[in-house]
């Protein structure tokens, strides 16, 4: 028998019992599957109606005292659209009847539903007559109609309490049949869990002293081989496998040996020693993750790994070729040009640096590094392009775009919610509150207008960052906007203490940008100095830098520490002893609106000096002033 044949054998016995083991699985996660799914379709559905119809009994309540408070019309749509929500619900519990006792517990809150809509319709036509006679009748007459109204929604409040407390018991029956399904489907699966344990290790076992069998078959010759190319890699080349066995292993030791003396050759030449340099340089690229494309002096292709060729195409069609009718994105070839420029190593950052490129059909993010490569003269012969994978980053980023961006937008509504409540409360709607009551409820509605700040920060970080508030880029004059939007910060900074300077060039030239989302950089900027700054000066100037204007703000506070400043652009980063008052998501906002624009935002600063932040914008192309 070949070494082939023992090894097919091998395999096979192993498929079998791999084939035996997932069928076995399959099954039992089968069968747990459709457990689960009798407890969805059976309890779940009608826990879910059962809490939906208390929130709309609660709802309907509340559109009670709305009613006695003089908000009839709201009353009346509170009432209707949560009237028609726990209809539906309880529509959806009827035709759910899975439990013992569950048919009698319908036909109650059937029962205690018409009864409080009768005495809630009685109710609201009291409300009506005593709101709608109001004017009309005297004072006597007016108090009358209000006591009977009061005594209306007295007795219907223990009407309420009665359907809701039937509706809590609909939820908690469904509840605990769930429990006991979950605890029989737990036993179920634990029962399966050992006999698969069983089964495995009955497969496990034999798999083992099939190994064992075949270790003295197969094993052993490779073992030998093993060690003669441990010497051999060790320097000895003298070293020859001492196989006799005829099969495909005997085989493999008589051109092993063949290739050794090729090697022995090679070795004693000095060509063969630059083989082996070229061959381990040609490796290492090429055992690379990440796609590497190599150029000469000329910018010329010399070299595509495994990787890059995935994205670019076999190296054979473009060496020779200039990267820039290899590259798909021109950015590529910018950068290797600038390399071998400037003879320094670039490395683009930021969201405007990523490059999108498709790979096995699916497109994947990439960050562009580039060094120039230096013979032993350190002379120039050439670059090294990387292309970073960074897609799971990204993705990680944008999940975390998104959990933010719907949680923000989840707790808009309670947030309103809350802040009307409050509102209410200090305008008196409930009567009148004492000094300490209208303190409490004072320090609430500010934190909820900060609360609703940093939501709105936050939805607009996501916004922008999955591009969907792209900006709007149009020709504008770059004095105006600037000026417009520092001076009309300057009361704020003024009224700090503080002098605004503005210094912006008559012919400082026109830029593409979008007015609205550049007035809120320079507004985040300047907020963010008067905040971090006691007593001095804000400044805001702007000047022309090639095809760029460059606007810098920058005041004179108590700076930034050394170890903050390559964060100071990350969300929720605010540095330690600063004032508060805010989230630490201005200057995030800031970097994704001017990278959207096509530019670039820094920072410079020093303890007890100040800090400067200055921006870029493109130069519109008719370069107007």
């Amino acid at each position: 028998m070949n070494l082939r044949t023992k090894l097919i054998v091998s395999y096979l016995v192993f498929i079998a019992a791999l084939v035996m083991l997932g069928g076995w699985s399959a099954l039992r996660l089968r069968d747990m599957g459709g457990v689960s799914r009798r407890i969805i379709s059976d309890n779940y559905d009608s826990v879910v109606a059962a809490q939906e119809m208390k929130e709309s009994l609660e709802r309907q309540d509340s559109a009670a005292v709305f009613a006695l408070l003089g908000a009839r019309e709201r009353a009346l749509a509170q009432m209707r659209e949560h009237r028609a929500r726990f209809d539906a619900n309880f529509q959806k519990a009827a035709n759910n009847i899975t439990e013992p006792g569950e048919t009698e517990l319908i036909e109650t809150i059937r029962r205690e539903r018409d009864s409080y809509y009768q005495m809630f319709d009685a109710f609201l036509a009291r409300v009506n007559v005593a709101q709608g006679s109001a004017s009309t009748l005297n004072s006597n007459a007016q108090e009358k109609n209000s006591a009977q109204s009061n005594e209306y929604f007295t007795r219907l409040e223990p009407q309420f309490h009665q359907l809701r407390s039937e509706c809590q018991q609909l939820l908690q029956l469904n509840q605990l049949a769930m429990l006991a399904k979950s605890a029989a489907a737990a036993d179920v699966a634990q029962r399966w869990f050992y006999l698969t344990l069983v089964v495995a290790g009955l497969l496990v076992a034999a798999g083992l002293g099939l190994a064992f069998f075949l270790a003295n078959k197969i094993v052993e010759p490779l073992r030998q081989l093993t060690v003669t190319t441990a010497r051999i890699a060790g320097g000895d080349l003298d070293a020859k496998v001492q196989v006799s066995s005829r099969d495909e292993v005997g085989i493999l030791a008589a051109e092993y040996n063949r290739m050794a003396e090729r090697i022995r050759q090679l070795r004693r030449s000095d060509m063969g020693e630059l083989v082996v340099a070229q061959q381990t340089t040609e490796a290492a690229i090429d055992s690379l993750y990440d796609p590497v494309l190599v150029t000469d002096a000329e910018g010329r292709v010399t070299k595509l790994n495994p990787a890059a060729e995935e994205i670019f195409g076999p190296e054979e069609e473009y060496r020779g070729k200039h990267v820039e009718e290899v590259a798909r994105d021109s950015r590529i070839a910018s950068a290797v040009a600038e390399a071998l420029l400037s003879q320094r190593p670039v490395a683009g950052e930021g969201a405007a640096s990523v490059l999108p490129l498709a790979v096995d059909g699916s497109e994947r993010a990439f960050r562009l590094r580039t060094t120039p490569m230096r013979d032993n003269e350190n002379r120039i012969v050439g670059a090294v392009t990387l292309l970073e994978d960074i897609t799971h980053l990204r993705e990680i980023d944008r999940l975390k775009s998104d959990f933010i961006a719907t949680a923000s937008h989840e707790l808009r509504t309670p947030l309103t919610s809350v802040q009307m409540g409050v509102h209410l409360l200090l305008e008196g709607a409930v009567g009148e509150l004492n000094d300490k009551q209208a303190e409490v409820l004072q320090a609430c509605r500010e934190d909820c207008e900060r609360l609703d700040r940093l939501m709105q920060d936050l939805l607009d970080l996501s916004k922008i960052e999955a591009g969907e508030d792209k900006p709007q880029l149009v020709s504008l004059r770059a004095r105006d906007v600037i000026g417009r939007a520092a001076e009309d910060l300057r009361a704020q900074v003024e009224a700090k203490g503080l002098e605004l300077r503005v210094e912006t060039p008559v012919d400082l030239p026109s830029v593409m940008a979008d007015r609205t989302q550049i007035e809120r950089v320079v507004g985040n900027l300047v907020t963010n100095a008067i905040r971090h700054t006691k007593q001095g000066e804000i400044g805001v100037s702007a000047e022309r830098r090639g095809e760029f204007v460059a606007v810098s703000v920058s005041d004179t506070g108590s700076g930034v520490p050394k170890e903050y400043l390559t964060h100071i652009f990350d969300k929720f980063v605010q540095v330690p002893g600063a004032t508060t008052g805010g989230a630490g998501l201005g200057l995030a906002i800031s970097r994704s609106i001017v990278e959207a624009h096509g530019g670039q935002i820094s920072v410079q600063s020093e303890v007890g000096q100040g800090t400067s932040f200055t921006f870029t914008l493109p130069v519109a192309g008719n370069g107007a002033v």
